[in-house]
């Protein structure tokens, strides 16, 4: 997963993630001349990864994001895509609304905070997979992106209890360097816990290499995950890909 600006009063987020082309929100610079901003990107993936595991259970998602940003910082937005998270159950769509801040430290760095809402309104077992995210987010130029993420009510299945809703933190490290003209090569590594009965943790990283060819970059990666992962997760939706 990498972050890029592209220049301006321009904001786009490109998250990339195995064999993954995901758009979504990017946050440059909030300070700039003119209107406030409305921007949007369309992406279509081969899986939809989120830390290393399946949200479409190895299958393709399209999805959408419609974000709002004014020249104070203020950020919001929504983002869809559909989902599979059981692969017993049918087909499901991810909704999510965003609010946050944006902001600029001098002119290398860039930060944002973003409360998120996740909601699966057709999923099987209803609400049980909704839950909320705080997310911390700090950028060095256009290489290097630091995450922060914690949840206090994300959705895991414990054997002989079911779903229910525990306390979740990650960190994680993406890096992106140009290699040749507009090819970067890209990588990520990070670790995410979840407690509840029997808490554990697990590790995932990334790597690959993004075109760019504004307005679209193409993303390839391979992305895994250790073991602990097949643990917490159905073994398929934790396998390399």
């Amino acid at each position: 997963m990498f972050e890029r600006g592209s220049g301006g009063c321009e904001v786009v987020r490109l998250l990339a993630g195995g064999v993954v082309l995901s758009l979504g929100l990017a946050v440059g610079t909030p300070r700039c001349v003119g209107a406030d901003l409305w921007g949007g990107s369309l992406g279509i993936t081969s899986d939809y990864l989120v830390r290393g595991i399946s949200r479409s259970n190895d299958h393709a998602a399209l999805q959408l994001d419609l974000h709002y940003l004014n020249t104070s910082g203020f950020v919001a937005g929504v983002f869809a895509s559909n989902t599979q998270i059981d692969p017993d159950a049918p087909r499901d769509v991810e909704l999510s609304a965003f609010i946050g801040f944006a902001w600029t430290a001098r002119s290398d760095w860039h930060g944002k905070v973003l409360v998120n809402h996740y909601a699966y309104p057709w999923n099987q077992v209803g609400s049980q997979y909704d839950y909320d995210e705080l997310d911390v987010d700090s950028a060095f130029q256009d290489w290097l992106d630091v995450t922060l993420n914690y949840s206090p009510n994300a959705p895991r299945y414990v054997r002989f209890r079911g779903l229910m809703g525990v306390t979740c933190k990650s960190a994680e490290v993406n890096l992106q360097r140009p290699v040749l003209g507009k090819l970067s090569a890209t990588a990520g590594v990070g670790y995410s816990r979840l407690d509840g009965p029997d808490p554990a943790g697990y590790a995932y990283w990334s790597v690959g290499a993004a075109y760019n060819i504004a307005p679209v970059s193409l993303v390839m990666s391979y992305v895994d995950t250790s073991a602990a992962a097949k643990a917490l997760f159905y073994n398929a939706a934790a396998g390399g890909r």
